[in-house]
C-alpha cells in the first residue's frame, strides 16, 4: 500500500456504492472536525489500469472538498473493480449505518453484472449467504419498499417476505399494512403464503406427507 497526496480530481467515483449516513448532528459535527484538522484518516483507493478509483472515504472526500482543499491523502492499493466493490462493502457494513438501497444496488452490480457468484461474495465481503441472497430477492421489490427500508420503516425481514408477491400493487398494499398495523415478520409471511396459497403459487403438500395446520387468519387482506 502506498500513500500519496492527490488532487480530489484525480478520484474516480464508482456510480454505485455503499456509503456511511449521518444524522444532521453528526454531518455538521463531521464538517467541522474536516474544516479544523483535515483529514486524517487516509481515503482508500484501489488504482485500476492507473486510475484512482475511490473504495472507502467519499464523506471525508466531499467535505474536504467543500473546505477548499487542494490535495487529499489517499491510501494506494492495486486491485479491479469487484474488490472495489466487495471492499466497499466489507468497511461501510461494518462500520454501521447505511442505506440498505445502496448494499442492494451494489451486490446486484456484482451478481448480475459482473459475474459473481454467492459464495464469492461471501468470502469477500463476510457477510453471511443468508442475508446476501436475501438482499439480491429484495432487489427485485417494488421502489417503494426500497424507499421503506431505507427510512427504517420496515426491516430486511419483513421486506423479503414483501417481495415474494408476484404484483407491485400487492406489495405496496402488504407495505402499508405492514407498516400500519406494525406487523412482525413472521405475521407477513403468514399472509403471503396465504396469498401465494389462493393464487395456486405456492406447492401443494407432497404425497404421503400430512397436510399442515391452516395459518392463522389475519384480519387485513392483500386486495388484488
Amino acid at each position: 500500500m502506498q500513500l500519496r497526496r492527490v488532487k480530489p480530481s484525480q478520484i474516480k467515483v464508482p456510480e454505485v456504492r455503499v456509503t456511511a449516513q449521518f444524522t444532521e448532528e453528526d454531518r455538521e459535527i463531521f464538517r467541522k472536525t474536516i474544516q479544523e484538522w483535515g483529514i486524517e484518516t487516509p481515503i482508500l483507493c484501489f488504482e485500476i489500469d492507473g486510475q484512482l478509483v475511490l473504495v472507502d472515504g467519499l464523506n471525508r472526500l466531499e467535505e474536504a472538498v467543500r473546505a477548499g482543499a487542494q490535495t487529499v491523502d489517499v491510501a494506494v492499493r492495486p486491485g479491479d473493480m469487484i474488490q472495489v466493490y466487495t471492499r466497499n462493502i466489507f468497511l461501510d457494513h461494518t462500520r454501521g449505518k447505511h442505506r440498505v438501497s445502496d448494499m442492494i444496488k451494489v451486490l446486484k452490480h456484482l451478481y448480475e453484472d459482473l459475474g459473481q457468484g454467492v459464495e464469492q461474495i461471501q468470502e469477500a465481503t463476510h457477510l453471511t449467504r443468508d442475508y446476501i441472497e436475501r438482499l439480491l430477492k429484495i432487489s427485485r421489490a417494488n421502489p417503494e419498499v426500497l424507499a421503506a427500508l431505507d427510512a427504517g420503516s420496515i426491516g430486511v425481514g419483513i421486506a423479503g417476505e414483501i417481495v415474494r408477491l408476484p404484483h407491485p400493487i400487492q406489495q405496496e398494499e402488504l407495505l402499508a399494512k405492514s407498516t400500519h398495523y406494525r406487523l412482525r415478520a413472521a405475521d407477513v409471511r403468514e399472509f403471503v403464503d396465504q396469498v401465494l396459497e389462493d393464487m395456486g403459487k405456492l406447492p401443494a403438500t407432497p404425497p404421503g406427507q400430512p397436510a399442515q395446520q391452516p395459518a392463522r387468519i389475519v384480519e387485513y387482506h392483500c386486495e388484488g
